[in-house]
């Protein structure tokens, strides 16, 4: 980390250009800070992950969860830990996960159950889910037409920061925004354990309520965070990561 009120320089793996992290960028330019985008399906070499002082996975691709991996080994901080990314990419895994902090996740199965299912690629970066598709896994629809519950949460420095949207599910169509609710507090107790375990400063989690419950059915390490005001947020939490 550097010390506090010094200049860094911090390194994001999607465009410049990007509706929220873009905003991010330049307000971390604003307070005295360097900051350089990096296209995630570039593999980036050591010299220029030495250069940086934290690393901001914000698009996993294969190269920049190569990237968050080979700064760690450098000792080039990462603002969401390369363990907790490399974690979090296959669908597998991310079930899990989000099984072992309490919630309720579908059956992943290798073949297609009876009745409508959902198809997914087998990590975070392939296909979107998809209706009744062809897949990597699969797994058994749980409501029909659902409205994803989206928990955005970032973690500012100094507590925990929380927004949830409500949105149509992309495989009934384009996806819309819905508005905000409030958070249930026992899920995000459960992101948030996640988050402590893996050393997460960010992630997104997706709920969907069936007739027996709730359900998380998608876990995104690096969210876009579209939509939920929380840049101001993210820019404390990177800054509190440089020290």
């Amino acid at each position: 980390m550097t010390g506090a009120g010094a200049r860094a320089h911090v390194g994001i793996t999607c465009p410049s250009d990007h509706p929220v992290f873009g905003v991010v960028g330049d307000r971390l330019v604003e307070r005295g800070h360097d900051v350089t985008y990096f296209d995630p399906t570039v593999d980036l070499d050591r010299e220029t992950l030495a250069a940086l002082s934290l690393l901001v996975v914000k698009q996993t691709r294969p190269a920049s969860v190569r990237a968050a991996i080979a700064a760690e080994h450098l000792g080039v901080p990462t603002w969401n830990s390369a363990t907790g990314v490399v974690a979090c990419v296959s669908r597998l895994s991310q079930l899990c996960l989000l099984e072992g902090v309490g919630f309720a996740v579908p059956a992943a199965l290798p073949t297609p159950p009876a009745g409508d299912y959902v198809a997914k690629g087998r990590y975070h970066w392939q296909q979107s889910p998809e209706l009744n598709g062809e897949g990597d896994v699969y797994e058994a629809l749980l409501a029909e037409d659902p409205v994803d519950h989206k928990y955005y949460v970032v973690h500012d420095g100094a507590t925990y920061r929380t927004v949830v949207l409500r949105a149509t599910s992309k495989l009934w169509g384009e996806k819309r925004v819905l508005g905000a609710v409030e958070p249930v507090p026992e899920h995000v107790e459960r992101i948030t354990a996640l988050m402590a375990r893996l050393g997460m400063r960010a992630m997104g989690v997706d709920l969907v309520h069936a007739e027996d419950g709730w359900y998380a059915v998608d876990l995104n390490p690096c969210p876009s965070f579209a939509g939920t005001g929380l840049e101001g947020a993210l820019v404390e939490s990177i800054e509190a990561w440089l020290g």
